[in-house]
């Protein structure tokens, strides 16, 4: 019988004995006393009073054993779970060989560190976390606010120095403090295959600030740290700005929000940012760096060759400091995104800066919300975009300013020179206006339905819609699972992402039964033509790709010849008086027979190309 080590069997209450002892057996122990497991343990030595000494030992006795783990703690005061007294220690085989039970079985990565988690929330007399346990298999842990503490984030850092699958770690929100970040911080000195890390919320200060900026000097695989809300100081920037201007260092992107660096902290910045070449997203907001700290922050981004994102918000900067960054989006060639909101810049201040991006061609999205520029603001800057429709500019985001009637126009006609060209705003002043945009973000929305390029493909191909269904079902079980849907997508060459395969088959899975069936897929069909002729108004060409197709089918010639005397001679009246109830009731009936006879036929063409096959 094999067994994991140390690992307790599932619902077998039955097999767990409490160990007797000297108490229960009402007699003394024979024998010299043995020690117990817990002191020779890893895990369990009351020795080791820090991360880094039970680290080691971790270590070392995994390594002898050669993937074996040898740890052994047991699971309470008296409670044991390794089977030993269940178990016969000697027994013997058919061919009267001895044999020693339990044997042991090598665990893998995942089961060490599982095992190992499990065992360290023992020892601290923590509850384990289940999403701890999922996230090992998934390879991205997300405890935000789990109330780890230091002794949950120690117990977590233990299993993840075994772990080598976990590429993300969240444990922003837990109250870690200065003892659960070194935790993490000597965890992420000997794993090296963690990427992301987000230790946000967490009132690590000044201590915290040292030991992220030491392990980002020992670790080169970080690409990703949010380090927001942790209340580092002036002092603590100086701390990051000595690690952003290392060789090794090699970050993509750098959070560091919701602090207090103010303006000294932002001197700090600006010339570590000068000397790095890694970072591309870079997020200062939150932290009271006023104008003169961001001028510092401008004059590092002017030599920076990497930052593409910059997020500067509710730092105080106002018109100068705006103007600073601006200018110095000129000299850099890579910043594509520049985030100002909540920063005291108004009307003139913003049509100031895109006078000064008037020849930017690289800066695409300028973001500039919550920011006094009133109703004139809007209208003036896009004034600066119509007359100079070579900036670069596709995205303006003045998320709490309305737009007047002149900006609404403005707008228009910047969007026939640049039709990506789009403004993120509160409203409109005018209801004209805001039905006029309405209806065409509807027009947008029904044009950009992936449901059209399905009906594009069965007209540029002249097929019919039995045919379309037949080369996506390829199992022939008369139904389009969502592997065979997306899988026919590719194979087909038709334009349709992954996303919109999947709203594509929640939107035609009206059972929901996980697949499609032919008369789901007539039905789609039939609800996207009648929503397109509404929302455009119009019966467009697309009517003729309709499942109708015996008379599409037939010669023009007899298609002439019929006779339509017999729908022109009818009284006028009469035709008015007609029930539309009756006519939808027809049309209803009459889609209903022509899909039974195109599943019909589908069915007759599958049965005799499998008998054909078992002929052959």
């Amino acid at each position: 019988m094999e067994r994991l080590v140390g690992s307790r069997p599932a619902s077998s209450a039955s097999k767990i004995q409490r160990r007797a002892t000297p108490r229960d057996r009402g007699q003394t122990p024979r024998g010299p006393t043995k020690t117990s497991s817990r002191l020779n343990s890893p895990l369990g030595s009351h020795a080791a009073t820090d991360l880094g000494s039970e680290l080691e030992l971790i270590t070392a006795a995994i390594e002898p054993t050669g993937g074996t783990l040898t740890v052994d703690i047991e699971d309470g005061d008296g409670w044991d779970t390794d089977l030993e007294d269940v178990m016969p220690k000697n027994s013997k085989n058919k061919k009267g060989k001895k044999e020693n039970y339990p044997k042991r079985k090598v665990l893998s990565e995942e089961e060490k560190a599982r095992l190992v988690y499990i065992r360290a929330c023992i020892k601290f007399s923590i509850t384990p976390s289940s999403l701890f346990l999922r996230g090992l298999k998934k390879e991205q842990i997300n405890l935000q606010n789990q109330g780890l503490g230091p002794l949950g984030t120690q117990a977590v850092a233990l299993s993840l120095v075994i772990d080598r699958s976990v590429t993300d770690l969240v444990i922003s929100g837990n109250a870690i403090g200065q003892t659960g970040i070194r935790y993490i911080t000597d965890m992420l000195m000997i794993n090296d295959n963690i990427s992301h890390l987000d230790v946000s919320d967490n009132n690590l200060q000044s201590y915290g600030a040292q030991a992220l900026s030491n392990m980002l000097l020992q670790n080169d695989n970080i690409l990703s740290l949010n380090a927001s809300g942790n209340h580092f100081n002036r002092n603590d920037a100086l701390l990051f700005a000595e690690a952003i201007q290392f060789y090794r260092f090699s970050l993509r992107v750098l959070d560091l929000s919701h602090n207090n660096f103010e303006t000294e902290g932002g001197q700090h910045l600006g010339p570590a940012l000068a000397a790095n070449d890694t970072i591309e997203i870079l997020d200062i907001s939150w932290n009271h760096l006023s104008s003169k700290g961001v001028e510092a922050v401008a004059q590092g981004l002017k030599e920076n060759t990497s930052i593409k994102t910059l997020n500067v918000s509710w730092n105080g900067i106002g018109d100068d400091g705006a103007l600073f960054l601006v200018q110095a989006a000129n000299v850099n060639e890579t910043l594509e995104v520049l985030q100002m909101d909540a920063n005291r810049i108004g009307p003139d201040g913003l049509t100031n800066l895109l006078q000064e991006l008037a020849s930017n061609k690289v800066l695409l999205e300028l973001k500039i919300s919550k920011n006094p520029i009133t109703t004139l603001g809007p209208e003036s800057a896009l004034q600066v975009i119509n007359a100079h429709p070579e900036m670069g500019i596709q995205v303006l985001e003045i998320q709490d300013s309305w737009l007047t009637s002149e900006a609404c126009r403005l707008v228009y006609d910047i969007q026939e020179l640049k039709p990506k060209f789009k403004v993120v705003h509160g409203g409109f002043t005018n209801a004209h206006d805001l039905i006029k945009a309405s209806i065409k973000k509807r027009e947008e929305n029904c044009m950009n339905d992936p449901f059209l390029f399905l009906i594009n493909y069965v007209n540029d191909n002249r097929l019919r819609w039995m045919d379309l269904f037949n080369r996506l079902d390829t199992d022939k079980n008369f139904s389009i699972s969502y592997d065979e849907f997306r899988d026919g997508m590719k194979a087909n060459n038709i334009p349709i992402s992954d996303k919109d395969v999947q709203i594509l088959m929640e939107r035609l899975d009206e059972d929901h039964d996980g697949a499609i069936d032919f008369g789901e897929l007539l039905e789609g069909q039939k609800k996207y033509l009648k929503r397109f002729e509404k929302v455009m108004g119009v019966t467009t060409s697309i009517t003729s790709s309709s499942p109708s197709t015996r008379q599409n089918s037939r010669p023009p010639s007899r298609q002439r010849s019929r006779p339509s005397s017999r729908t022109q001679s009818r009284p006028t009246s009469r035709q008015q008086s007609r029930p539309t109830s009756r006519t939808d009731r027809t049309a209803a009936l009459t889609i209903q027979q022509k899909a039974r006879s195109d599943m019909e036929t589908y069915a007759h063409t599958i049965q005799s190309s499998n008998e054909s096959s078992m002929k052959s």
